[in-house]
């Protein structure tokens, strides 16, 4: 059975993972090792869900970084200008037009 944590304590192991998150506090990315991300990939890849940017590096210099997935949003192109001034023809009367996209129920 798992020892209880008084509320408001911080237990002892979590204090020096406190101390080397303190950056990601403040925007900069959290870098760890390639042997570190290995051994807590599952916790890493919470904290990115949660929109923290992990940096691994190898040999001290950063290769990686694991974000949070943001899904791509497909719809429909976007006209140019040109396309949308031409499909609407500019006369001094428009009145045939009009009735037109009505009667056709747009």
């Amino acid at each position: 059975m798992k020892k209880k944590i008084p509320e408001g304590e911080i237990p002892t192991g979590l204090k020096s993972w406190m101390v080397r998150e303190a950056p990601a506090a403040y925007g900069e990315p959290m870098a760890v090792s390639v042997r570190t991300a290995k051994d807590q990939l599952s916790s890493l890849l919470e904290r990115a869900a949660l929109g923290e940017d992990i940096v691994i590096t190898s040999d001290g210099k950063p290769k990686a970084m694991i974000v949070r997935y943001r899904p791509v949003i497909n719809g429909a192109p976007a006209r140019s200008m040109r396309e949308l001034r031409r499909s609407m023809p500019m006369t001094p009367d428009s009145t045939a037009m009009i009735r037109g996209q009505r009667d056709s129920g747009y």
